[in-house]
């Protein structure tokens, strides 16, 4: 058990990109004007997506490289 809680905590930088980087991003584009400037013919599931992927290459990055910004 005490294995399980460690991977989970050092995958954090994963989980902040999925869970919460992602969703932002997603949300700023689509309530913004931001999708005037980048018109992208996708649903919001579509975006939500590649933001989330976005947000889970960051998050892997940063795990890797140890730095969050």
């Amino acid at each position: 058990m005490k294995k399980l809680v460690e991977t989970v905590l050092k995958m954090m930088p994963v989980w902040f990109g999925i869970g919460f980087l992602g969703p932002v991003l997603a949300e700023i584009y689509l309530r913004t004007s931001l999708s005037a400037y980048l018109p992208l013919h996708a649903t919001s599931v579509q975006i939500y997506t590649v933001c989330m992927v976005f947000g889970g290459l960051y998050g892997l990055f940063a795990w890797r490289f140890g730095r969050w910004i």
